[in-house]
């Protein structure tokens, strides 16, 4: 680089730089201080850009504005392992080892090689810190005698790099550190962001251990609204550091005492904010070399893309699903609270059709309804992908079975038309959903069985309400697929799908799996439940039988996905990273810097 292009030999600072503007900014910045031509710095389009400016954002994980711990804290601090939801797997970065000393117990032992950017030492104490003041705000918020988190109990350092995390009940060990990484309350999983030794922090731990309910109000009032620290003066422990914020750019440089400093052959890490959520344009320009998210795109904007355009983040995916009412403990008269008729409109159903209506973004999940992720069930990378070919697989448009199962439960045939066993037009309400494509084809394919579809489309607010009180028949629902394992957490199961869809929680599938008529019986459990016994045992028996639960319950139906990746320049930038890291994580960009276990080097 030029001497004249140094901003440390400039007269000209490099805050006065950055000043110029959303777009002059960000293209001046990536001309003079190492843009597409430069092994300086890696561009990487900020997730979070139509919201926060840069200058406002801070890392406080506790505070729920501004998405500031997440990007760009995701760059500038580590976290104590990096779990792979794709994989269901555990990578070491700070943690080196962590196993179960006992069946409630879990120890995670902590690297001595990790430093804050101003010199202290990173030690486990730091992480515990972070973990007991989230416990604390958690069982302020808990109802009497409940649990105020689900599986972790209490945090301590027994010594400076041993973590000990007591579980309320035995997990496996997979599943333990999975929960105690996770975010408890805000952004934490991102990373470790309470250092012990700093006085802000330390003050807040202190009085949330110490204060009575009569002072926690005030106390969370405080910490949930402070913007501490700003980012500008935010000392992390990442293989990155704050250098400069701009208007419309954040822009690190390498810590150069972090553990893996020597493998990364740049010196910057730029985090570029813009107008719109969409980064296909800046990226096909060259204005940035990578992005999280909001990738594949449309068929006619693949022309557009870098000769290296290549996708991350690809286990990554969004359902698009039929969701039912199933009508358990409402006040609303729905023809799904049959199953025989929702197996019966899953039948009609005809998905072969939606393949002319996918646009090159989304993907027909073509397998039996299982709460599997597409992607999973396309690579074969899960015994799942076998076990779901004796499912019942619906979608075939097969109106012989679904005359069958109407007619069990008292429909009748009479014209061409449908009518309720109460004799009136069988008509099903849907409620939003008409830009979905898929829906579309349902209701021409249900038109056409002699079944009456009413398009209601209504505003949030009045959608939230009506999806929780149970007052609809069907409607879209959206959820993220990013992990065998992560598609069954206690939250969303047997909490979120079933307080929208109303499912019965006390399941009985018919015996043996795979077999509809259940020649062996039924077998009945509580859903919740046998996620919590998989949890403990890993026995995949219990999978298996929640998706076949899943299958021949059908609260909801897969009826396409949408891969949620990213992507980068591989004409310029080389990323190399085990499947579980490069695909099945979320901050891939983020984390590959961070481990020895991947690498990410300049080539251009």
């Amino acid at each position: 680089m030029a001497e004249g292009n140094n901003w440390r030999n400039s007269s000209h600072s490099r805050r006065d730089v950055l000043k110029y503007g959303a777009v002059g900014g960000t293209a001046l910045v990536a001309g003079c201080l190492g843009g597409s031509e430069s092994t300086d710095r890696f561009r990487v389009f900020d997730a979070e850009t139509s919201g926060t400016l840069p200058s406002q954002r801070h890392c406080n994980p506790y505070n729920p504005t501004q998405r500031g711990t997440w990007h760009p804290g995701a760059v500038m601090f580590d976290r104590p392992v990096i779990y792979s939801p794709a994989e269901d797997s555990i990578y070491p970065l700070i943690a080196t080892d962590w196993e179960m000393t006992d069946d409630t117990t879990l120890e995670m032992t902590f690297s001595d090689e990790w430093t804050w950017h101003n010199g202290d030492q990173l030690t486990a104490e730091d992480w515990i810190m972070q973990l007991q003041m989230s416990l604390a705000i958690l069982e302020y918020q808990a109802e009497d005698g409940a649990r105020p988190h689900q599986f972790l109990e209490s945090a301590e350092a027994p010594d400076e790099y041993t973590a000990r995390l007591n579980l309320h009940d035995p997990l496996s060990v997979t599943v333990a550190v999975q929960n105690v990484t996770a975010d408890l309350v805000g952004d934490e999983s991102r990373g470790i962001f309470t250092n012990s030794s700093d006085d802000q922090w330390s003050d807040w731990h202190d009085q949330l251990q110490n204060a009575d309910d009569s002072e926690m109000e005030s106390i969370l009032g405080e910490l949930t609204s402070e913007g501490y620290p700003m980012l500008e003066d935010a000392v992390g422990n990442g293989p990155f550091e704050v250098s400069d914020i701009g208007d419309n750019v954040m822009i690190f440089e390498k810590y150069e005492d972090h553990p893996n400093a020597e493998n990364i052959n740049f010196s910057e890490y730029s985090v570029h904010v813009y107008e719109n959520n969409n980064p296909t344009q800046p990226y096909a320009n060259g204005e940035i070399d990578a992005a999280n998210t909001q990738f594949p795109v449309e068929d006619d904007v693949k022309s557009q893309l870098p000769d290296g355009h290549t996708l991350i983040k690809e286990s990554f995916s969004t359902n698009k699903l039929f969701t039912f009412n199933c009508g358990h403990e409402v006040d609303y008269d729905t023809p799904f609270s049959s199953v025989n008729v929702r197996k019966a409109v899953c039948h009609v159903f005809d998905r072969q059709q939606v393949t002319g209506v996918l646009e090159g973004v989304n993907r027909m999940f073509d397998w039996a309804p299982c709460r599997v992720p597409g992607n999973v069930l396309d690579s074969g990378s899960h015994e799942a992908a076998e076990w779901v070919q004796d499912f019942t697989k619906y979608g075939q448009n097969d109106t012989e079975r679904a005359t069958e199962l109407l007619e069990e439960e008292g429909y009748t045939l009479e014209d061409g038309t449908w009518y309720t066993p109460d004799g009136e037009v069988f008509e099903i309400d849907i409620m939003n959903g008409s830009e979905r494509k898929d829906f579309g084809v349902l209701k021409e394919n249900l038109n056409e069985f002699g079944i009456e579809t009413n398009q209601e489309q209504v505003d949030d607010a009045t959608f939230d309400e009506r999806r929780q009180s149970g007052e609809y028949d069907m409607m879209p629902d959206g959820s993220s697929a990013n992990g065998v394992r992560a598609m069954w957490a206690l939250d969303l199961v047997p909490n979120w799908i079933q307080s929208i869809s109303h499912f019965d929680p006390e399941a009985e599938i018919p015996m043996p799996i795979g077999d509809p008529d259940g020649a062996d019986g039924t077998k009945t459990f509580n859903v919740e439940e046998h996620i919590r016994q998989w949890q403990v045992t890993d026995d995949d028996q219990y999978h298996k039988e929640l998706m076949w639960w899943w299958n021949q319950t059908l609260p909801e139906m897969e009826a396409m996905f949408q891969p949620d990746a990213g992507a980068y320049n591989a004409d310029n930038w080389k990323l190399d990273a085990p499947d579980g890291i490069i695909d099945g994580t979320e901050d891939a960009l983020y984390l590959i810097p961070k481990t020895n276990e991947a690498s990410m080097e300049y080539i251009g």
